[in-house]
């Protein structure tokens, strides 16, 4: 699915809401989106469905670009984005993360489920720190994540 971005405004900020695939073809979307930045924004990545090698250097290069003149916070970043931010420092570059989705699956009944973290609540502020059981939404047993915890929250040593 092609990547596709739309723009609202809050108050003194820039919500980017991203959704599709960041792969070869996403150059084309984020080579023209600095230029259409404030100086604070949001970059909301929830509906992003995967990240490939090529879309990582076309992020990479727009990230660069739009840390320049904009205070950047990443929010909602799946699992495939979090993963990306785990083996390549540079995918973030120096934005803040403020929400990740973790997925979990149970056990017992085979049941997934993304679990949202965010900052002030449940986000871990460090590796290593334990968190809350997530209970399945069917069974109510209590589920697994599908990566190991200190592994998938890596990324907070560096930030």
């Amino acid at each position: 699915m092609q990547l596709t971005h739309r723009i609202e405004k809050a108050e003194d900020w820039d919500i980017v809401r991203f959704s599709g695939d960041i792969d070869e073809e996403a150059e084309i979307v984020l080579s023209s989106l600095p230029s259409q930045l404030s100086g604070q924004c949001i970059f909301d990545l929830k509906d992003i469905q995967s990240v490939n090698s090529c879309g990582v250097r076309a992020w990479i290069n727009f990230m660069r670009a739009a840390e320049k003149n904009s205070k950047l916070i990443f929010e909602g970043c799946t699992p495939e984005i979090v993963s990306q931010i785990n083996m390549i420092p540079n995918f973030k570059g120096d934005a803040h993360v403020r929400s990740v989705y973790a997925s979990y699956v149970c056990d017992s009944c085979d049941t997934q489920k993304l679990e949202l973290f965010e900052e002030g609540k449940n986000l871990p502020k460090e590796v290593g720190e334990e968190l809350a059981e997530v209970n399945c939404p069917s069974c109510n047993e209590v589920m697994e994540m599908e990566e190991l915890e200190d592994e998938f929250f890596g990324w907070l040593e560096a930030s």
